[in-house]
């Protein structure tokens, strides 16, 4: 039988953003919705922390200028995008913890985009956040099947209130979206 992979203790997120980026969403709440978003994931998006109990997530704030710059060196699109992530799934031994990887966020479309569509800046800015975290566990959106999985996972930490974890917490599984099929 495979070995449950042990969940981190804590997720510490380290935010980097130019002085005119919006102050939100701060570390902390990022850390507390990244936490719900992996209690909602099956448990093999869930890495191997490497003997670690803490988990670090590296979020940058950035214009559309340097995603575009970004998304053009890594992507090979000369445009800019809502976020890229980058995966390093490694031992950070300055900070002692697994460090998952870097998400890289456009404040400026999320200012545009959260507009056009009437939401509060924070809540675009918080999702551009979870669907990069979602990425560096795993997920993929390059197709209709695998986009709506984790369009799913997605909206679902978004709109749930993060609750005291219980040996009962159900995830989000694969069955569930296939039946809605």
């Amino acid at each position: 039988m495979p070995r449950k992979p042990k969940r981190p203790t804590a997720i510490q997120v380290d935010i980097r953003r130019p002085a005119h980026a919006p102050a939100e969403p701060d570390s902390a709440r990022l850390a507390t919705l990244f936490t719900h978003t992996l209690s909602l994931v099956p448990p093999f998006y869930v890495p191997d922390l490497q003997g670690h109990t803490r988990m670090t997530v590296d979020i940058h704030f950035v214009n559309d200028a340097d995603i575009s710059e970004l998304n053009q060196q890594h992507m090979s699109i000369h445009a800019p995008t809502d976020v890229l992530s980058f995966t390093m799934a490694e031992v950070d031994p300055e900070r002692q913890a697994f460090n998952l990887g870097e998400v890289v966020v456009s404040f400026e479309t999320a200012q545009r985009e959260s507009a056009a569509r009437k939401l509060p800046l924070v809540e675009e800015l918080s999702r551009y956040c979870v669907h990069g975290f979602l990425h560096l566990l795993g997920y993929e959106d390059e197709t209709p099947s695998k986009r709506k999985a984790m369009f799913i996972v997605q909206e679902a930490a978004l709109k749930s209130k993060p609750a005291a974890r219980t040996k009962s917490k159900k995830t989000i599984s694969r069955k569930r979206i296939k039946k809605k099929k």
